[in-house]
C-alpha cells in the first residue's frame, strides 16, 4: 500500500511522462471549439482518450456527455468522488482562436479543463495509485455549461430533447449526479505572481 506522498510522487511521475499529449489534446479542443448541446467532436475526443486508459463509460448523456466510473483496486470502502471538465465553448468571433464559420471559442478555458481531467486521469491510471486508493473516481466531461445560444436550447426543449437549458441543471434531472458525493473541477483564471494554483473561494457546495 502506497503513502499519500508515494502515490502523489508517481502520479506525478506519470503526467509529466505524458506532458506532450496532454498539451496536445488542450491544444486539439481549443482548436475545434463547440459551443453547448453541439459538442460532438470534443465528445467523441473525450470518449478515445477513456478508451486508450481503459475507462468504462457511457456517453450522449445530455446529448453529448461522457460519464466514466474507476474504482479504487481494493483499500477499502470510500466516497465517489466526480472530477467534472466541461464540453463547451463561448462564441467569442474576435478570438485569436474562433471557429472561423460559427464564432465559437474556447475564451472561458474549458480546453485546460479537458486537458486536466484528463491528465490527472493519466495520473492516477498509468501510475499503479489505484491500487492503493479507496472508492470511486467518476470523470465526467459535461455540456452547455455556458449559458448562451438559447433561442437554439428552446429548440431543443420544444423537440423534447433537453428539458432545462443549462447542462448542468438537466444532469441533475437525470440524476447525474446523485452517486457522486463530492465533485472536483479545475478553472482558469489571473493570479498574483509567482502564484501557479489556488482554492477557488466560491462553487464550493455544503
Amino acid at each position: 500500500m502506497l503513502t499519500n506522498e508515494e502515490a502523489k510522487r508517481r502520479a506525478i511521475t506519470a503526467i509529466d511522462q505524458h506532458k506532450a499529449e496532454i498539451i496536445y489534446l488542450a491544444q486539439d479542443i481549443l482548436k475545434h471549439p463547440e459551443t453547448g448541446w453541439n459538442e460532438i467532436r470534443t465528445s467523441k475526443v473525450t470518449r478515445t482518450w477513456f478508451d486508450k486508459l481503459s475507462i468504462p463509460y457511457r456517453h450522449g448523456i445530455g446529448l453529448t456527455g461522457v460519464k466514466g466510473s474507476i474504482r479504487g483496486g481494493g483499500a477499502g470502502p470510500g466516497p465517489s468522488v466526480g472530477l467534472l471538465a466541461e464540453l463547451d465553448s463561448l462564441r467569442v468571433p474576435e478570438h485569436p482562436f474562433s471557429d472561423p464559420l460559427t464564432g465559437a471559442a474556447h475564451a472561458c478555458g474549458h480546453h485546460a479543463q479537458m486537458g486536466s481531467m484528463l491528465g490527472a486521469l493519466i495520473g492516477l491510471v498509468d501510475s499503479s495509485v489505484l491500487e492503493s486508493l479507496s472508492g470511486t473516481i467518476v470523470p465526467f466531461a459535461v455540456p452547455a455549461e455556458e449559458f448562451i445560444e438559447v433561442e437554439n436550447r428552446l429548440k431543443l426543449k420544444s423537440a423534447g430533447k433537453i428539458e432545462f437549458l443549462g447542462g448542468k441543471q438537466e444532469l441533475i434531472k437525470l440524476g447525474e449526479f446523485d452517486d457522486m458525493d463530492m465533485a472536483i473541477r479545475m478553472h482558469t483564471g489571473d493570479l498574483p505572481r509567482p502564484m501557479k494554483m489556488s482554492v477557488g473561494g466560491t462553487c464550493n457546495g455544503p
